[in-house]
């Protein structure tokens, strides 16, 4: 009897978009093992080329000058003081420091857990690439999983905003497409491969969602304990 109501209340607490943000983490990990294992580890090439040479049919001098536009916006240069300025507003404007804490909190995490994964693989950039001074490891990109991680807190500001659902919508698929362009472009201008790409998209998709539940408990909301506001 008691097995049956502990059963109820964990199916009580796992509503459906529990069951898709669960479903998603876990594809992301899978995603994320797949390609360490299979790309880097096993020193797969097939993939990353064909991503190459399917991007190389599309080379330009404006391509590039595009995608180098975009690459600085997923720099530290650009980073550090979008989120300064985000804290910023949260702690002078707004008066949520419980806000501002948790975006730190992530931010410096996300920035911890990068560096900590570049180490541990110590997998050498592409050759040829199509700008200058770049350094570091490879995988997973910087880029990649530093731009989805602002993207995602960002999205994040504008659900809890008291815009329209259409807004809402728009703002963050246009959130979401700068961070694409950012992971594309270093690809494309080849300072990352593909799969480093995909794997700081999923590796961002993961620390959030992990982030977000974690930060739940640390500062649980006094509605419900699961809005994060």
């Amino acid at each position: 009897m008691k097995v049956n109501i502990q059963n109820k209340k964990i199916l009580d607490v796992i509503t459906p978009r529990i069951f898709i943000i669960l479903l998603m983490f876990f594809f992301m990990v899978g995603i994320f093992a797949l390609i360490t294992n299979e790309i880097v580890l096993e020193n797969e090439t097939a993939f990353d080329e064909g991503v190459f040479n399917f991007l190389m049919r599309y080379k330009s001098e404006t391509a590039t000058k595009i995608f180098t536009f975009f690459t600085f916006f997923g720099s530290g240069t650009f980073l550090l003081p979008a989120y300064l300025l985000i804290i910023s507003f949260y702690i002078f404007f707004s008066k949520n420091v419980r806000r501002s804490i948790k975006i730190t909190i992530i931010g410096l995490s996300s920035t911890i857990l990068l560096s900590t994964t570049k180490f541990y693989f110590h997998r050498q950039r592409p050759i040829n690439p199509l700008i200058n001074n770049v350094s570091g490891f490879s995988f997973p990109s910087g880029h990649s999983f530093s731009s989805f991680i602002l993207c995602g807190i960002i999205i994040y500001i504008i659900a809890m905003s008291t815009i329209s659902i259409s807004g809402k919508w728009l703002l963050s698929l246009l959130t979401f497409l700068v961070a694409f362009l950012i992971a594309l472009s270093r690809v494309y201008l080849r300072v990352h491969f593909a799969s480093d790409a995909i794997a700081g998209f999923c590796l961002s998709m993961v620390w959030l969602t992990f982030s977000f539940w974690l930060l739940t408990f640390i500062f649980p909301s006094k509605k419900d304990g699961v809005e994060i506001s």
